[in-house]
């Protein structure tokens, strides 16, 4: 679940309403085609982490030869980079967000969210950062009953969830890819693979080595392989509802109403900021 929450981070969000904003519903279609790839490629990077109980990293360096390292090496610096600066960017949307909240200065919020971080990951345990982490998963719903309640045209949303309304233009086809890049995010695949790690550990007769499937009891083996692949099917399941929201809303909003420049997460949250009177009334009639 968490997982699958982490791919909604900032980027995604600025993606998905930059989707929604500038064309509409017609990319409603690509939140039911990317959940097939999303949870078989997230399957098996979870998978090796039971089978094996070493990291997705760790694994790549022993298959691969010399020459092979090398190139990974190199995929690996890239990783980083953009690693680095996607957590960047995800600062300044914590603290752009509470400029709209007008609830200070913006670098105290980005300097604060990242030492709270930091500490949290070095100080914090295992389930304790679990546990944060799956509270903040609890914001996106949100975005699910914006969806509920700006949505009067149904008909038309399935229909575009369906059929593929695709158009071949160079802004289309530059968003889809864009979509679909956030959307199978790279550094996922590490984060699947150290998660499942880290909750192996935090087993009984875990400990610093994760044990893996094959020195476990039949019983045992089956039945963690069965809850890990049904974690992973959810997590990826609910980063694909909260997409598709996503784009619903901005299409419904923002594309109705012609605001069809979101360039951030926070423009478009600041965007929507004229409807939350209306979300807020209608959600209280109800």
């Amino acid at each position: 679940m968490v997982t699958g929450a982490s791919d909604d981070d900032p980027s995604g969000i600025a993606t998905y309403s930059q989707a929604g904003a500038q064309f509409g519903l017609s990319f409603l279609w690509a939140a039911l085609l990317t959940f097939p790839l999303m949870a078989a490629v997230q399957e098996i990077c979870d998978r090796t982490a039971l089978a094996t109980g070493t990291g997705l990293g760790e694994l790549a360096a022993k298959r691969f030869g010399r020459s092979g390292r090398s190139f990974l090496a190199v995929l690996l610096v890239a990783l980083l980079v953009a690693n680095a600066l996607n957590i960047a960017a995800d600062l300044v949307a914590i603290d752009s967000g509470m400029q709209l909240l007008h609830a200070g200065p913006t670098w105290l919020w980005a300097l604060l969210a990242g030492v709270f971080i930091t500490t949290l990951l070095v100080l914090g345990s295992f389930a304790r950062i679990a546990l944060v982490f799956k509270l903040l998963c609890a914001a996106l719903v949100a975005y699910l009953i914006v969806a509920a309640l700006v949505t009067n045209q149904w008909g038309s949303v399935l229909s575009h969830t369906l059929i593929p309304h695709i158009q071949f233009t160079k802004a289309y086809l530059a968003l889809l890819v864009a979509v679909l890049g956030t959307t199978i995010s790279p550094y996922l695949f590490f984060w699947q693979s150290a998660h499942r790690l880290e909750e192996m550990r935090e087993e009984p007769g875990g400990g610093a080595n994760a044990v893996p499937l094959k020195e476990q009891s039949p019983a045992q083996a089956r039945r963690k392989q069965r809850t890990s692949r049904l974690d992973v099917f959810v997590g990826m399941a609910f980063s694909n509802v909260v997409m598709f929201a996503i784009i619903l809303v901005t299409a419904e909003t923002l594309h109705a109403y012609g605001k069809t420049n979101v360039q951030s997460a926070a423009q478009a949250a600041s965007a929507l900021k004229p409807f939350a009177g209306h979300f807020a009334s209608v959600f209280f009639a109800l």
